[in-house]
């Protein structure tokens, strides 16, 4: 990644979320983990001081990430669970010591049930790893994550059914829930960018249910608008980009849309982050 994004968001009972901040720098992971990381990084901070923001939730794109569907025990403490997707990684990945986790739980089919499924992400620790380094020296973070999941649960949080489609160059995703949670989750490598019409398009014949969902669209390859026109027309169904903005009605206070997919990564930290401090 060659840019990073910045977002600030508020919220007050009376006039709800508000985009205070949404910037993109011209310098991303792919700087910050060179030799010139220290500059790249200076420039991030110089930007954080200038906005005197302070606190920061650290969102990164990763250069490649998997994907586990997994059953634990519904009622385990956090470190349990963790020592869980420890020994999972175990099996899935050649050095499990390199990679860091996180996870969105699946809905419950029954509160009877005596274990959950969960979606757990594996995803390098190293580039975390430098950027947490150098970034503690102009702010606070406050929680990192892997940039898929505050976009999947800021989708999740408005209680509606949905499907979201994430289509990058290299991979595609598909999740679907309602009332809050993660119901389904696909994930597939890309050979050419057609093979995510393809992939998509089964998805949606083996759950035609999805399809009478709002089908929500975000990704750099989602960009192609004939390739989201393609697969709209070939499904029989409205693919909307997706909006934090149009989706939750916020205040936008800056000149961006805030619809571009760096500025989604951006802000869906921002808000799930006070969403969670909201609902907690």
């Amino acid at each position: 990644m060659n840019s990073t994004a910045i977002a600030s968001v508020t919220y007050d009972e009376d006039g709800g979320y508000s985009i205070r901040e949404c910037k993109t720098i011209r310098t991303g992971t792919s700087a910050y983990n060179g030799t010139g990381g220290d500059k790249a990084l200076g420039k991030l901070a110089s930007f954080l001081r200038k906005k005197q923001i302070e606190t920061v939730v650290l969102s990164i794109h990763t250069p490649c990430f998997f994907p586990l569907d997994t059953v634990f025990p519904k009622n385990i403490s956090d470190t349990t669970f963790d020592s869980h997707c420890r020994a999972e990684a175990g099996f899935l990945l050649s050095k499990p010591g390199e990679y860091m986790h996180d996870n969105i739980p699946y809905t419950l089919n029954s509160q009877q049930q005596p274990v959950r499924k969960h979606l757990v992400f594996y995803y390098p620790d190293a580039l975390f790893g430098i950027v947490r380094h150098r970034l503690r020296a102009f702010c606070s973070i406050s929680n990192a994550t892997l940039y898929l999941k505050p976009i999947i649960r800021s989708v999740a949080a408005t209680f509606q059914p949905f499907v979201l489609l994430e289509i990058e160059h290299e991979y595609a995703t598909f999740s679907a829930g309602s009332n809050g949670e993660l119901e389904h989750f696909s994930y597939w490598r890309l050979n050419h960018q057609n093979d995510a019409e393809y992939f998509v398009l089964r998805e949606l014949m083996t759950n035609p249910q999805y399809k009478q969902r709002p089908i929500y669209i975000t990704g750099n390859l989602a960009l192609d608008k004939p390739l989201a026109e393609q697969i709209s027309d070939a499904a029989g169904t409205t693919l909307s980009p997706l909006n934090l903005v149009n989706l939750y009605a916020m205040e936008n206070n800056v000149r961006s849309s805030c619809s571009l997919p760096i500025e989604l990564k951006a802000l869906s930290a921002a808000f799930i982050n006070l969403y969670d401090k909201k609902t907690s």
